[in-house]
């Protein structure tokens, strides 16, 4: 009996260990360990998408408002990812400030991005200093995985300064 509660112990404890190396611990999502990994593979996981959150002007959270509350937004924003994502795909944080989705199919991304977006704003209606987030996106079909890292940071940068261009309009 002591024999098997001894293995029980060992396995739990390694299987703990595991998962406290794969996950970010402020978020509870994977963190950029597992994500590295997870990208050597993409390919014969054959996932649709990749996704990138940027959250925009971040220091100035941590500046005006100390860094509890920046982990606070972090982790209310790491929620509104998880909460939209988790059932499609896998979540990380691979970044101070910096999400990625590894989407198992292309084809819900537009649901999910307006769920994000709503799901963001509500968050930001209690949290009035929660701040915005850019995003982007590319497909995967095959083609090299930089070229397709590549492609969702243009995007995302291209939503971020498109967002500022409106902002400063206004």
């Amino acid at each position: 009996t002591w024999s098997c509660v001894s293995l029980s112990l060992i396995l739990y404890y390694a299987f703990f260990c595991e998962l406290k190396e794969k996950h970010d611990i402020l978020t509870g999502l994977f963190n950029r360990r597992a994500y590295e990994y997870e990208i050597q593979h993409l390919e014969s996981l054959g996932y649709g998408a990749i996704i990138f959150f940027d959250v925009d002007d971040f220091k100035q959270i941590n500046d005006s408002y100390g860094h509890v509350q920046g982990d606070l937004c972090l982790a209310e924003i790491a929620e509104c990812i998880k909460k939209v994502y988790a059932n499609y795909g896998y979540c990380y944080r691979i970044g101070g400030d910096e999400f990625c989705v590894l989407l198992k199919n292309s084809e819900k991304e537009g649901m999910c991005k307006q769920e994000f977006l709503w799901r963001l704003e509500e968050k930001r209606r209690k949290i009035t200093f929660l701040p915005t987030v850019s995003y982007g996106s590319a497909s995967f079909s095959g083609e090299d995985i930089v070229e397709v890292k590549e492609r969702a940071d243009r995007d995302m940068y291209q939503y971020k300064n498109e967002r500022k261009k409106r902002s400063s309009m206004e």
